[in-house]
């Protein structure tokens, strides 16, 4: 007789980051935390350092009533480090490294890129490390964003899984996104480049199990939307095992959910997290826009 799924318990350690630059409140027991008592480009050196930290700890963190112009929010952005290849647009007029993700009132879709559980670009051979997205409008309800702690789902598998997962690398190909997107919308996919489509189509390998360039936390790699197969497998082998790594990690238990208000700023790690993006404000308008930092290739 199988048991009834529970609620996952243990090690859910999102206490607050400590710093005298800012205060921090955890959203979440997972993952996720307000920062307060700062405007971001008024971080001083040692303010942005503890920033960084506390963005490794708590995975995401957003901060209300910052009203970033363009200007700011790409000046923030160069602070995380190098700007990241965007695959999808070119940036705003005189802030290349500004990316708009506006839907209008009037706009009904089937679907919207983001729906679906990702990471940044994981199909990009040195994917983003962390995003920074901020909000100019919004609907008075709809349009959240939700994250998963991919290093607390992993520490949540036995020890016999981790151990089986390590030595595998994840096939992660937009390939099946691309045609689900174009199936849904009745059009092709607008990229920036002929060469981003192309890589996007191609994709990358990466451990399925990577390690954090800067803390050494082990997270899994994985993503509903990008994750195509596993290095070595046949299809059919490798789509029960990201299936259930998908649902693993997707857990509520895992997740925290964020609803958004015009001046808010949002920034989480890629290399920790996934997230989601539901297309459920349907005659609002929705203005929102995103730096992309570079990352390294995953180990």
């Amino acid at each position: 007789m199988w048991e009834v799924r529970v609620t996952p318990s243990g090690e859910f350690d999102n206490h607050p980051f400590e710093s005298p630059h800012f205060e921090t409140r955890p959203l979440a027991s997972a993952m996720g935390a307000e920062v307060v008592g700062v405007r971001l480009p008024d971080l001083s050196d040692e303010g942005f350092e503890d920033f960084k930290q506390a963005l490794y700890h708590h995975k995401m963190l957003y901060l209300r009533g910052q009203h970033l112009t363009h200007a700011e929010h790409e000046e923030f952005g160069a602070r995380l480090g190098p700007f990241a290849v965007d695959a999808y647009t070119k940036g705003v007029e005189g802030h290349r490294n500004v990316h708009p993700i506006i839907k209008e009132a009037e706009t009904k879709a089937a679907s919207l890129f983001g729906g679906g559980w990702h990471t940044d670009s994981p199909f990009l051979p040195e994917p983003p490390a962390i995003t920074t997205l901020r909000q100019v409008e919004g609907p008075p309800y709809g349009g959240d964003t939700s994250w998963t702690n991919c290093a607390l789902a992993f520490r949540h598998l036995s020890k016999t899984y981790q151990d089986m997962l390590r030595p595998l690398r994840v096939w992660m190909s937009a390939a099946n996104n691309f045609a689900t997107q174009e199936k849904l919308l009745g059009k092709a996919i607008s990229f920036a480049s002929e060469e981003e489509y192309q890589q996007g189509m191609r994709g990358s390998h990466h451990p399925l199990v990577r390690t954090h360039p800067e803390t050494g936390e082990e997270s899994l790699y994985i993503c509903d939307t990008y994750a195509a197969g596993i290095e070595g497998m046949t299809t059919h082998e490798a789509k029960p095992l990201i299936d259930f790594l998908v649902a693993h990690t997707t857990q509520q238990a895992f997740t925290c959910r964020l609803r958004w208000e015009p001046g808010m700023v949002a920034l989480w790690d890629n290399r920790l997290t996934m997230h989601l993006g539901p297309n459920d404000y349907d005659g609002w308008r929705r203005e929102m826009y995103r730096t992309t930092t570079a990352g390294t290739k995953p180990v």
